[in-house]
């Protein structure tokens, strides 16, 4: 590759991480994006509109990609070559959180127009790890700031066969309650396909079962099956409306075949793959061709089945069909697929509109299941 391509250097900086000196740390537009500064705190840089990376800092002694100030532009000295960059400004609600270091900056984290939030069962009934009144406040100060347009719940591994969805469902209703927002799930299949269809009722407009696995962790691999979430994930793309049915992947655990043979199967059931970039990953250059391949192969996939795409939105540490162009094309043309839906008050609006339609019209079909199962 005689280029360097936008996605190169954000694979790079994911593997790497980033040395910014002292010096730097102190201009202001710099500041704006880091709390302590120490190595191991992430920065989240623009490396083009709309195509972003959060990475790590690392110690002012080690070797690794560096930010540099070049008159009144910064930009990224690394292996890969150079690029002018910016850096992404921590909200304020945000950045109080994580100089105060509460319970609530431990679970909470932006990646582009979305605000995570990670929740896990507490006991018996229907108690998260953290209060509604909470993740409501929390919320609210993102959207106060602009700092977010899409709101996702992280729900962690629940042993109930609901995977935790009672639990979730006084909080989503209340979140659509109070806000004109988009709401994603990401979280464990439930044991009973039918409960995905009150996930739909409920007010969820997204869903990712990440074949990945959560978070990658043992747990996880050890009560899901690919089978078993491969069935949720088609069961669900019947439910939810085409494009809003994700799933997160991992490459490098299987041959680059059937890694293409996993996006077919995917994408021809109506499921959108979400390829993780690790940061322990290939840094060889066969690594990246791989990847590149993939991605124009997932971008067939899609424009073949024609999913729709503008419920994605740019994130930090995957590539998606949204985005494969800054993988594969020359950086000064790469541009993203569609808009996404968030970037416009209008589309937004409308979306909403159109959604909460479709939501009506299916939730008299599930009515009964909402009576037998007691929510």
């Amino acid at each position: 590759m005689d280029k360097v391509y936008h996605g190169q250097i954000k694979l790079g900086l994911i593997q790497r991480g980033v040395l910014i000196p002292n010096i730097i740390q102190g201009l202001s537009e710099v500041a704006g994006g880091l709390c302590s500064g120490k190595p191991g705190e992430e920065i989240t840089l623009a490396l083009a509109e709309d195509f972003i990376v959060k990475t790590n800092l690392i110690a002012q002694d080690q070797d690794g990609p560096k930010l540099v100030c070049h008159g009144d532009q910064l930009r990224i000295h690394m292996k890969e070559g150079e690029i002018d960059v910016g850096v992404i400004k921590v909200p304020e609600f945000l950045k109080q959180q994580l100089k105060q270091r509460t319970p609530v900056s431990e679970n909470i984290c932006l990646d582009g127009y979305c605000l995570n939030i990670f929740l896990r069962a507490i006991g018996q009934g229907k108690k998260l790890s953290m209060p509604i009144e909470v993740i409501l406040s929390v919320i609210q100060s993102a959207f106060e700031e602009g700092a977010a347009d899409l709101v996702q719940l992280n729900m962690d591994f629940c042993e109930e066969a609901d995977r935790g969805f009672a639990r979730l469902a006084p909080l989503v209703e209340a979140i659509k309650k109070r806000f004109n927002t988009f709401v994603a799930l990401k979280g464990f299949p439930p044991s009973n396909q039918g409960t995905i269809d009150l996930m739909y009722a409920s007010g969820f407009d997204i869903i990712n079962f990440p074949l990945g696995g959560f978070s990658g962790t043992i747990k996880s691999k050890k009560k899901m099956t690919a089978k078993q979430v491969h069935s949720a994930l088609e069961y669900a793309a019947g439910i939810f409306p085409p494009g809003t049915v994700w799933t997160d992947l991992v490459l490098g655990l299987e041959p680059l075949p059937r890694c293409k043979e996993g996006v077919d199967r995917l994408v021809d059931s109506g499921i959108i793959p979400l390829i993780y970039l690790q940061r322990e990953s290939s840094e060889t250059s066969d690594g990246y061709r791989d990847l590149v391949e993939l991605a124009e192969y997932m971008n067939m996939a899609i424009q073949r089945n024609r999913l729709p795409l503008k419920w994605l939105y740019p994130t930090c540490r995957f590539l998606s069909p949204l985005d494969t162009r800054f993988f594969t094309e020359d950086p000064l043309q790469a541009r993203l697929a569609v808009t996404p839906v968030y970037k416009s008050g209008l589309g937004r609006k409308t979306s909403a509109g159109f959604a909460a339609l479709r939501r009506k019209l299916r939730i008299r079909n599930v009515s009964d299941s909402f009576e037998s199962s007691g929510l």
